[in-house]
């Protein structure tokens, strides 16, 4: 039902056309002018006698031989895709390395090169300057007892006991009957330090 009312919608279209196509002249656009065909024999005379005035003033420009210079040799499109496509891979295989360092030395690359270099060691030069200056910055802060508190508990008693026991081993018979005279009397050693 559609498809028929397109159709007559199309139909008044044309109508209000047709009455436009109606006003124009019915003339042949490819028509001669009257006189055409009397003229035509002067207009080709004075054509050729121009052309022989130019022969006579430039003989040289004249005895160029005349030829189409823009003839495509046989079956050119068809062998083009591949010349192209041979041409690319030959370039790509010949870049060597030198020839990279010479585009690095032209302006347009080595600048923003550069500029990125310069930037990488100076943020890597800033950040190990900053990196160290908090860990002496903290271990100067920081007291021996607050050193200690981060170190596990099992190995500060394991290093005590390792070296209680070589003190042992490396004490002189009277430096042990001295140490057990104080135990068994009671006598502290900070008393002592203070008597002496």
């Amino acid at each position: 039902m559609s498809t028929i009312t397109n159709i007559e919608n199309q139909d008044e279209d044309l109508t209000g056309q047709t009455t436009h196509l109606f006003k124009v002249k019915n003339t042949n656009p490819f028509k001669a002018n009257e006189d055409y065909f009397e003229n035509f024999t002067s207009k080709l005379q004075n054509e050729i006698d121009e052309y022989e005035e130019i022969k006579n003033e430039a003989p040289v420009l004249s005895n160029i031989p005349k030829y189409n210079p823009f003839e495509v040799p046989k079956d050119y499109f068809e062998e083009l895709p591949t010349i192209i496509q041979q041409r690319v891979i030959n370039i790509k295989q010949t870049t060597s390395i030198l020839e990279w360092l010479v585009l690095l030395i032209k302006p347009r690359f080595a600048v923003p090169f550069l500029t990125v270099v310069f930037i990488a060691v100076t943020g890597i030069n800033f950040m190990n300057k900053n990196a160290d200056i908090p860990k002496t910055e903290i271990a100067e802060e920081m007291t021996t007892e607050e050193q200690l508190y981060n170190i596990d508990e099992g190995t500060l008693i394991e290093s005590l006991n390792t070296n209680h026991a070589n003190e042992k081993e490396n004490q002189s018979p009277d430096d042990v009957n001295i140490q057990n005279y104080l135990i068994d009397n009671n006598i502290d050693e900070t008393n002592l330090n203070n008597k002496l």
